[in-house]
């Protein structure tokens, strides 16, 4: 973790970089498994906006570290948001000129909800991959699909990990 925040400031300090905001929409579903038994949870939307920094590394790559907070659909009439952390990349296959891209990502997610910590964990690591469209030099629209890499779960033998697709609309500066 603390290598990624080093990351994260060295990184846009020594390259070219255009700041912005994005804003997204996702719907995710979680798997609860273990003893033999699986259970999948409904679908739960959520609303995310933040900021970014578009770092251009090459010609044909991106380096986008991000800040979100997202509010979920409420659990049981309580909220259920939380603070983001991601870093992306954007491979741009024939060139920026295009405006396709390419975009593997890892993900911190952090959770504001009120959760019994001796059953669940308040945060998790995902990775995602997707694609995008640069219409111009400020306005980009990606999809992307998301899993989450590590387990939410503080029980043994017990396993819960949650699976996701979003898309999001940035803006820069």
């Amino acid at each position: 973790m603390k290598n990624l925040i080093y990351l994260l400031m060295i990184v846009p300090a020594l390259s070219f970089g255009q700041f912005g905001a994005h804003v997204g929409f996702s719907s995710a579903k979680a798997k609860v498994s273990g003893g033999g038994v699986s259970v999948n949870s409904d679908n739960t939307t959520s609303v995310s906006f933040g900021l970014i920094y578009d770092a251009e590394i090459s010609d044909n790559l991106d380096l986008l570290p991000s800040v979100s907070f997202a509010i979920g659909q409420k659990v049981d009439d309580e909220a259920n948001n939380a603070i983001g952390l991601g870093l992306d990349l954007q491979y741009y296959v024939s060139g920026k000129d295009a405006g396709f891209f390419i975009s593997p990502g890892l993900g911190l997610g952090i959770s504001l909800a009120d959760v019994d910590t001796d059953v669940v964990k308040k945060s998790a690591f995902s990775g995602q991959i997707g694609i995008g469209y640069d219409f111009s030099d400020s306005v980009t629209l990606g999809v992307g699909y998301v899993t989450q890499l590590s387990n939410s779960s503080n029980i043994d033998g017990i396993k819960i990990r949650a699976n996701g697709f979003g898309a999001e609309l940035q803006v820069k500066f």
